[in-house]
């Protein structure tokens, strides 16, 4: 099995070199002439074998991938909306980017579908006042100038990771919204001419949805749990392993206050502590502070005490019939009296009682000690599928702690004093998406 899978690598090794040769010879191809029309049909051919080699590795390091569909099926109504490839528009169609005083007609349009809180502009507001990045939409239009679909873009530009755009940093989901699957390549295929035009390294487009373009990530999946009615019927699906754990962390009377920004002190005391033993780089407190104090975002904060001092604490965000949790965080003294247990429970308590039919655990790569973390409560896998539109490059950025280049930055940056990465955190962490 090692030796296959490393003969997969040496051959993917080969290809993306191919590519890369391919992909510089554009530059000096006159797109009229047969030579480039001969270059687009050996990209797609090399792209294409590239992709299998990609899933046939996935398919042999992570055999569970493939029951993820079967897995998911079984729940009645999906936490997600994906678009039905056989819906086609099949009609003329343009092109248009609209800048921030065209937004209110993306979010009109936003009300006629699926979609996720973050596709709204609100979200691109926020960013654009926590970090001073730049967005704009990328959309298809009908010949009545009405939206068939769009991608929301945020534009990065720094010394450290170069210029590039994605949908939608900072949080786990963005993307293409459309109801038509022509349309949704279309507008991801345009998304490739922008990354030329404007000179960027790649653009990253965060979706739910397979088949939509080549050059994919595929190995993150969201963990989700469908809530039962009532908490009694919660605490009676929950193993007994599970409730155990939970269970123990009362030895320690802990309490617990949900709030907004009264909270927002003790969830960051909590939040910026783990970051630091994590060593990543932490976002500032602003970031959080502006999400609480967007009218049209449905956020808030669970923070659990022991003795009175905040130990462990959740960043709550709701769209719709799900609960999400895109930031927790518990002082590592605390996993020992199961602090962090005691808190999802009393989470997955809260998310009821709100009236919610799905708790969002959030993403997590397959197999990894989080994946296994969310799986214990019953959380299923969705998997998410992240295309990369390259110019010149042949190998997808990895921008994350999971790339073995940053191991030297972990390591040095869990030696620093919390208050200095209170500093120089922000200015680092707001260019890593």
């Amino acid at each position: 099995m090692k030796s296959d899978i490393a003969a997969l690598y040496k051959q993917l090794k080969i290809e993306k070199a191919n590519k890369g040769e391919v992909a510089s010879k554009f530059k000096f191809t006159d797109k009229a002439s047969d030579d480039y029309q001969a270059l687009l049909i050996t990209m797609q051919e090399v792209s294409g074998r590239i992709k299998s080699i990609e899933a046939t590795i996935k398919e042999l390091e992570h055999p569970a991938i493939a029951d993820i569909k079967t897995e998911s099926s079984t729940t009645n109504v999906s936490p997600f909306t994906t678009i039905n490839i056989e819906t086609i528009w099949a009609k003329p169609f343009t092109f248009k980017t609209l800048n921030p005083a065209e937004f209110k007609q993306w979010d009109t349009f936003l009300k006629q579908q699926p979609s996720t809180s973050y596709h709204h502009s609100i979200w691109l507001d926020v960013i654009k006042k926590s970090f001073g990045h730049n967005s704009s939409i990328l959309v298809a239009l009908d010949q009545n100038q009405n939206i068939l679909g769009g991608i929301p873009l945020t534009f990065f530009s720094s010394k450290i990771f170069g210029k590039f755009a994605v949908s939608i940093p900072f949080v786990n989901y963005g993307g293409v919204i459309s109801n038509y699957i022509d349309i949704a390549k279309a507008l991801i295929q345009k998304t490739q001419t922008l990354c030329m035009e404007q000179q960027l390294s790649h653009i990253e487009i965060r979706t739910m949805q397979d088949g939509l373009s080549d050059n994919s990530l595929d190995k993150k999946v969201s963990m989700v749990l469908e809530l039962p009615a009532t908490d009694d019927a919660l605490e009676k699906q929950l193993g007994t392993k599970v409730r155990a754990q939970y269970k123990k962390a009362e030895e320690h009377t802990p309490t617990y206050k949900v709030g907004k920004l009264d909270l927002l002190d003790d969830f960051y005391k909590v939040f910026s502590r783990n970051m630091r033993d994590l060593g990543t780089p932490v976002y500032s407190k602003t970031w959080f502070e502006n999400i609480l104090c967007a009218p049209d975002i449905k956020s808030s904060i669970l923070v659990v005490y022991m003795n009175h001092k905040p130990v462990s604490t959740g960043f709550l965000v709701g769209n719709d019939m799900t609960l999400e949790i895109p930031w927790a965080s518990t002082i590592q003294s605390a996993n020992a009296k199961n602090a962090n247990m005691w808190m999802y429970r009393r989470i997955l308590s809260y998310a009821i009682t709100e009236g919610y039919r799905f708790f969002d655990f959030g993403r997590s790569t397959m197999g990894a000690g989080t994946f296994k973390f969310k799986k214990q409560w019953g959380a299923k896998p969705y998997q998410h599928h992240w295309y990369y539109l390259l110019a010149n490059e042949t190998e997808k950025p990895e921008l994350n702690p999971d790339n073995p280049k940053f191991k030297i930055f972990i390591f040095m940056w869990k030696l620093m004093p919390i208050w200095l990465t209170k500093i120089i955190g922000p200015q680092i962490i707001k260019n890593i998406p």
